[in-house]
């Protein structure tokens, strides 16, 4: 179900709730961001958002698999929006 959606310029964004874990007792929100041109371009981001801090990192790949390789291994790691930039940087360089 699509929780987001905005437009930023000729780009239109929509966030998906993909799951929640919680991180101490706080729940942490996972979200899968899809942007999207037209009907043939489409790239994957991810937003954490947990305890009123929130991460969003647009644009990481145009694969899908790996958009959702990437949001389960930050929900198996219980990774809090402080750490998913760092955890994402270091996915990239794998």
């Amino acid at each position: 179900m699509c929780v987001d959606r905005r437009q930023k310029g000729e780009i239109e964004v929509r966030a998906f709730l993909v799951g929640r874990r919680p991180c101490h007792g706080i729940p942490v929100d996972y979200f899968l961001l899809v942007e999207e041109r037209d009907a043939l371009w489409e790239h994957y981001g991810i937003r954490v958002e947990s305890g009123g801090e929130r991460t969003e990192i647009p644009g990481i790949t145009a694969s899908q698999p790996g958009i959702l390789s990437l949001l389960s291994k930050l929900m198996r790691g219980e990774v809090t929006p402080v750490a998913a930039r760092y955890v994402v940087e270091d996915w990239l360089l794998e």
